[in-house]
């Protein structure tokens, strides 16, 4: 009996409005370095395997690229999307 009521609360306190629910963000991202032709395809190659990454799209830009990423933020944040790019060469922030 216990066991079943502990389950219940559990399940309850799952599904209430009060806990904390994953949501999809997008950000954009100014990438540095990104001035060939490869550097793109480059760049979301490495966002894409972010774990939680779901779509990111790569335009050139002036000085670098512009990325538009949508993440799942419970999985990753942007802090991981910049370390990310920056690890492979390419220097990001996020824009305002």
């Amino acid at each position: 009996m216990i066991r079943r009521l502990a389950a219940a609360a559990t399940v309850a306190i799952a599904l209430s409005p009060w806990t904390v629910q994953a949501a999809e963000k997008t950000v954009v991202l100014n990438v540095d370095n990104a001035t060939c032709e490869l550097c793109g395809p480059i760049v979301k190659r490495t966002l894409l395997r972010v774990s939680g990454v779901k779509v990111v799209e790569v335009n050139e830009a002036n000085a670098g690229a512009v990325a538009t990423v949508t993440f799942d933020d419970a999985v990753a944040s942007v802090a991981m999307l910049v370390a990310a790019t920056t690890n492979a060469g390419y220097p990001s922030r996020p824009t305002n």
